[in-house]
């Protein structure tokens, strides 16, 4: 029922698919191939061009954007709808997992559309630190644009997962950016420790980002455990 209800949706295809393709072709063919020393995990340093950095962190981006909206829009169906299942006879148990699963396949859909148009305009050194950084980026940024749709009204929370993924993925994560790594404020952001594997595996030969890949999977757990209570209060019977 849940995917039924997201099906009814057709702007969400374009924001899936089209959204993600065009974002990571158009800016990587436009990018000119400018020399650029950027920071590597595990205290190195590495001469790259800009035409490559955008095609590490571009994926990246599209996807935290499109998960995060994507998170918003399921959060506010399940506010709708999800407490009249329940009183309907269906398990809160039920309503949750369906949302969640949505949630989880919508941010597959656009995770492997950004990889399949990276492939075709970039190679990772390592596709699969590169492949399972993306895949994070789109949870944590999923979990996070639901539990914005719990607090906020839809369009605040809305207009907040439009701001914070550039603000983190698009600013402070950016290699592109200042001296090629990121401040010692941007290590606080959620996106920084996914980020940090993503580029690793774009552009480094070895694999440096284990601590990294290790906070990116805390992340994403402990998201993903307040979005499914937050799922849980949605579903609670009114006192």
């Amino acid at each position: 029922m849940a995917f039924r209800d997201e099906g009814r949706r057709p702007l969400l295809l374009i924001l899936l698919v089209v959204v993600p393709a065009y974002a990571v072709l158009r800016s990587i063919a436009t990018t000119e191939e400018t020399p650029r020393r950027i920071g590597l995990p595990g205290d190195l340093s590495f001469v790259t061009t800009m035409k490559d950095i955008h095609g590490a962190v571009m994926a990246g981006q599209a996807i935290a954007f499109v998960a995060a909206l994507c998170g918003v829009f399921v959060m506010h169906a399940a506010l709708q709808g999800d407490r009249r299942l329940v009183i309907a006879g269906y398990r809160p148990g039920e309503t949750i997992v369906a949302r969640l699963s949505v949630l989880a396949a919508t941010t597959a859909l656009v995770v492997g559309v950004s990889l399949g148009v990276t492939a075709m305009a970039f190679e990772p050194e390592s596709w699969l630190p590169f492949g399972a950084a993306t895949l994070l980026i789109g949870l944590i940024y999923a979990g996070l644009g639901a539990l914005s749709g719990a607090i906020l009204d839809k369009v605040a929370a809305t207009y907040l997962m439009l701001f914070f993924p550039l603000t983190d993925l698009g600013i402070a994560q950016n290699p592109m950016f200042g001296d090629g790594s990121p401040e010692w404020w941007a290590t606080l952001l959620p996106g920084y420790a996914p980020s940090r594997v993503m580029v690793d595996g774009a552009l480094a030969a070895g694999f440096e980002a284990t601590g990294p890949l290790a906070l990116s999977v805390v992340w994403s757990i402990g998201i993903g455990a307040v979005v499914a209570y937050a799922l849980r209060r949605s579903v609670a019977p009114v006192a």
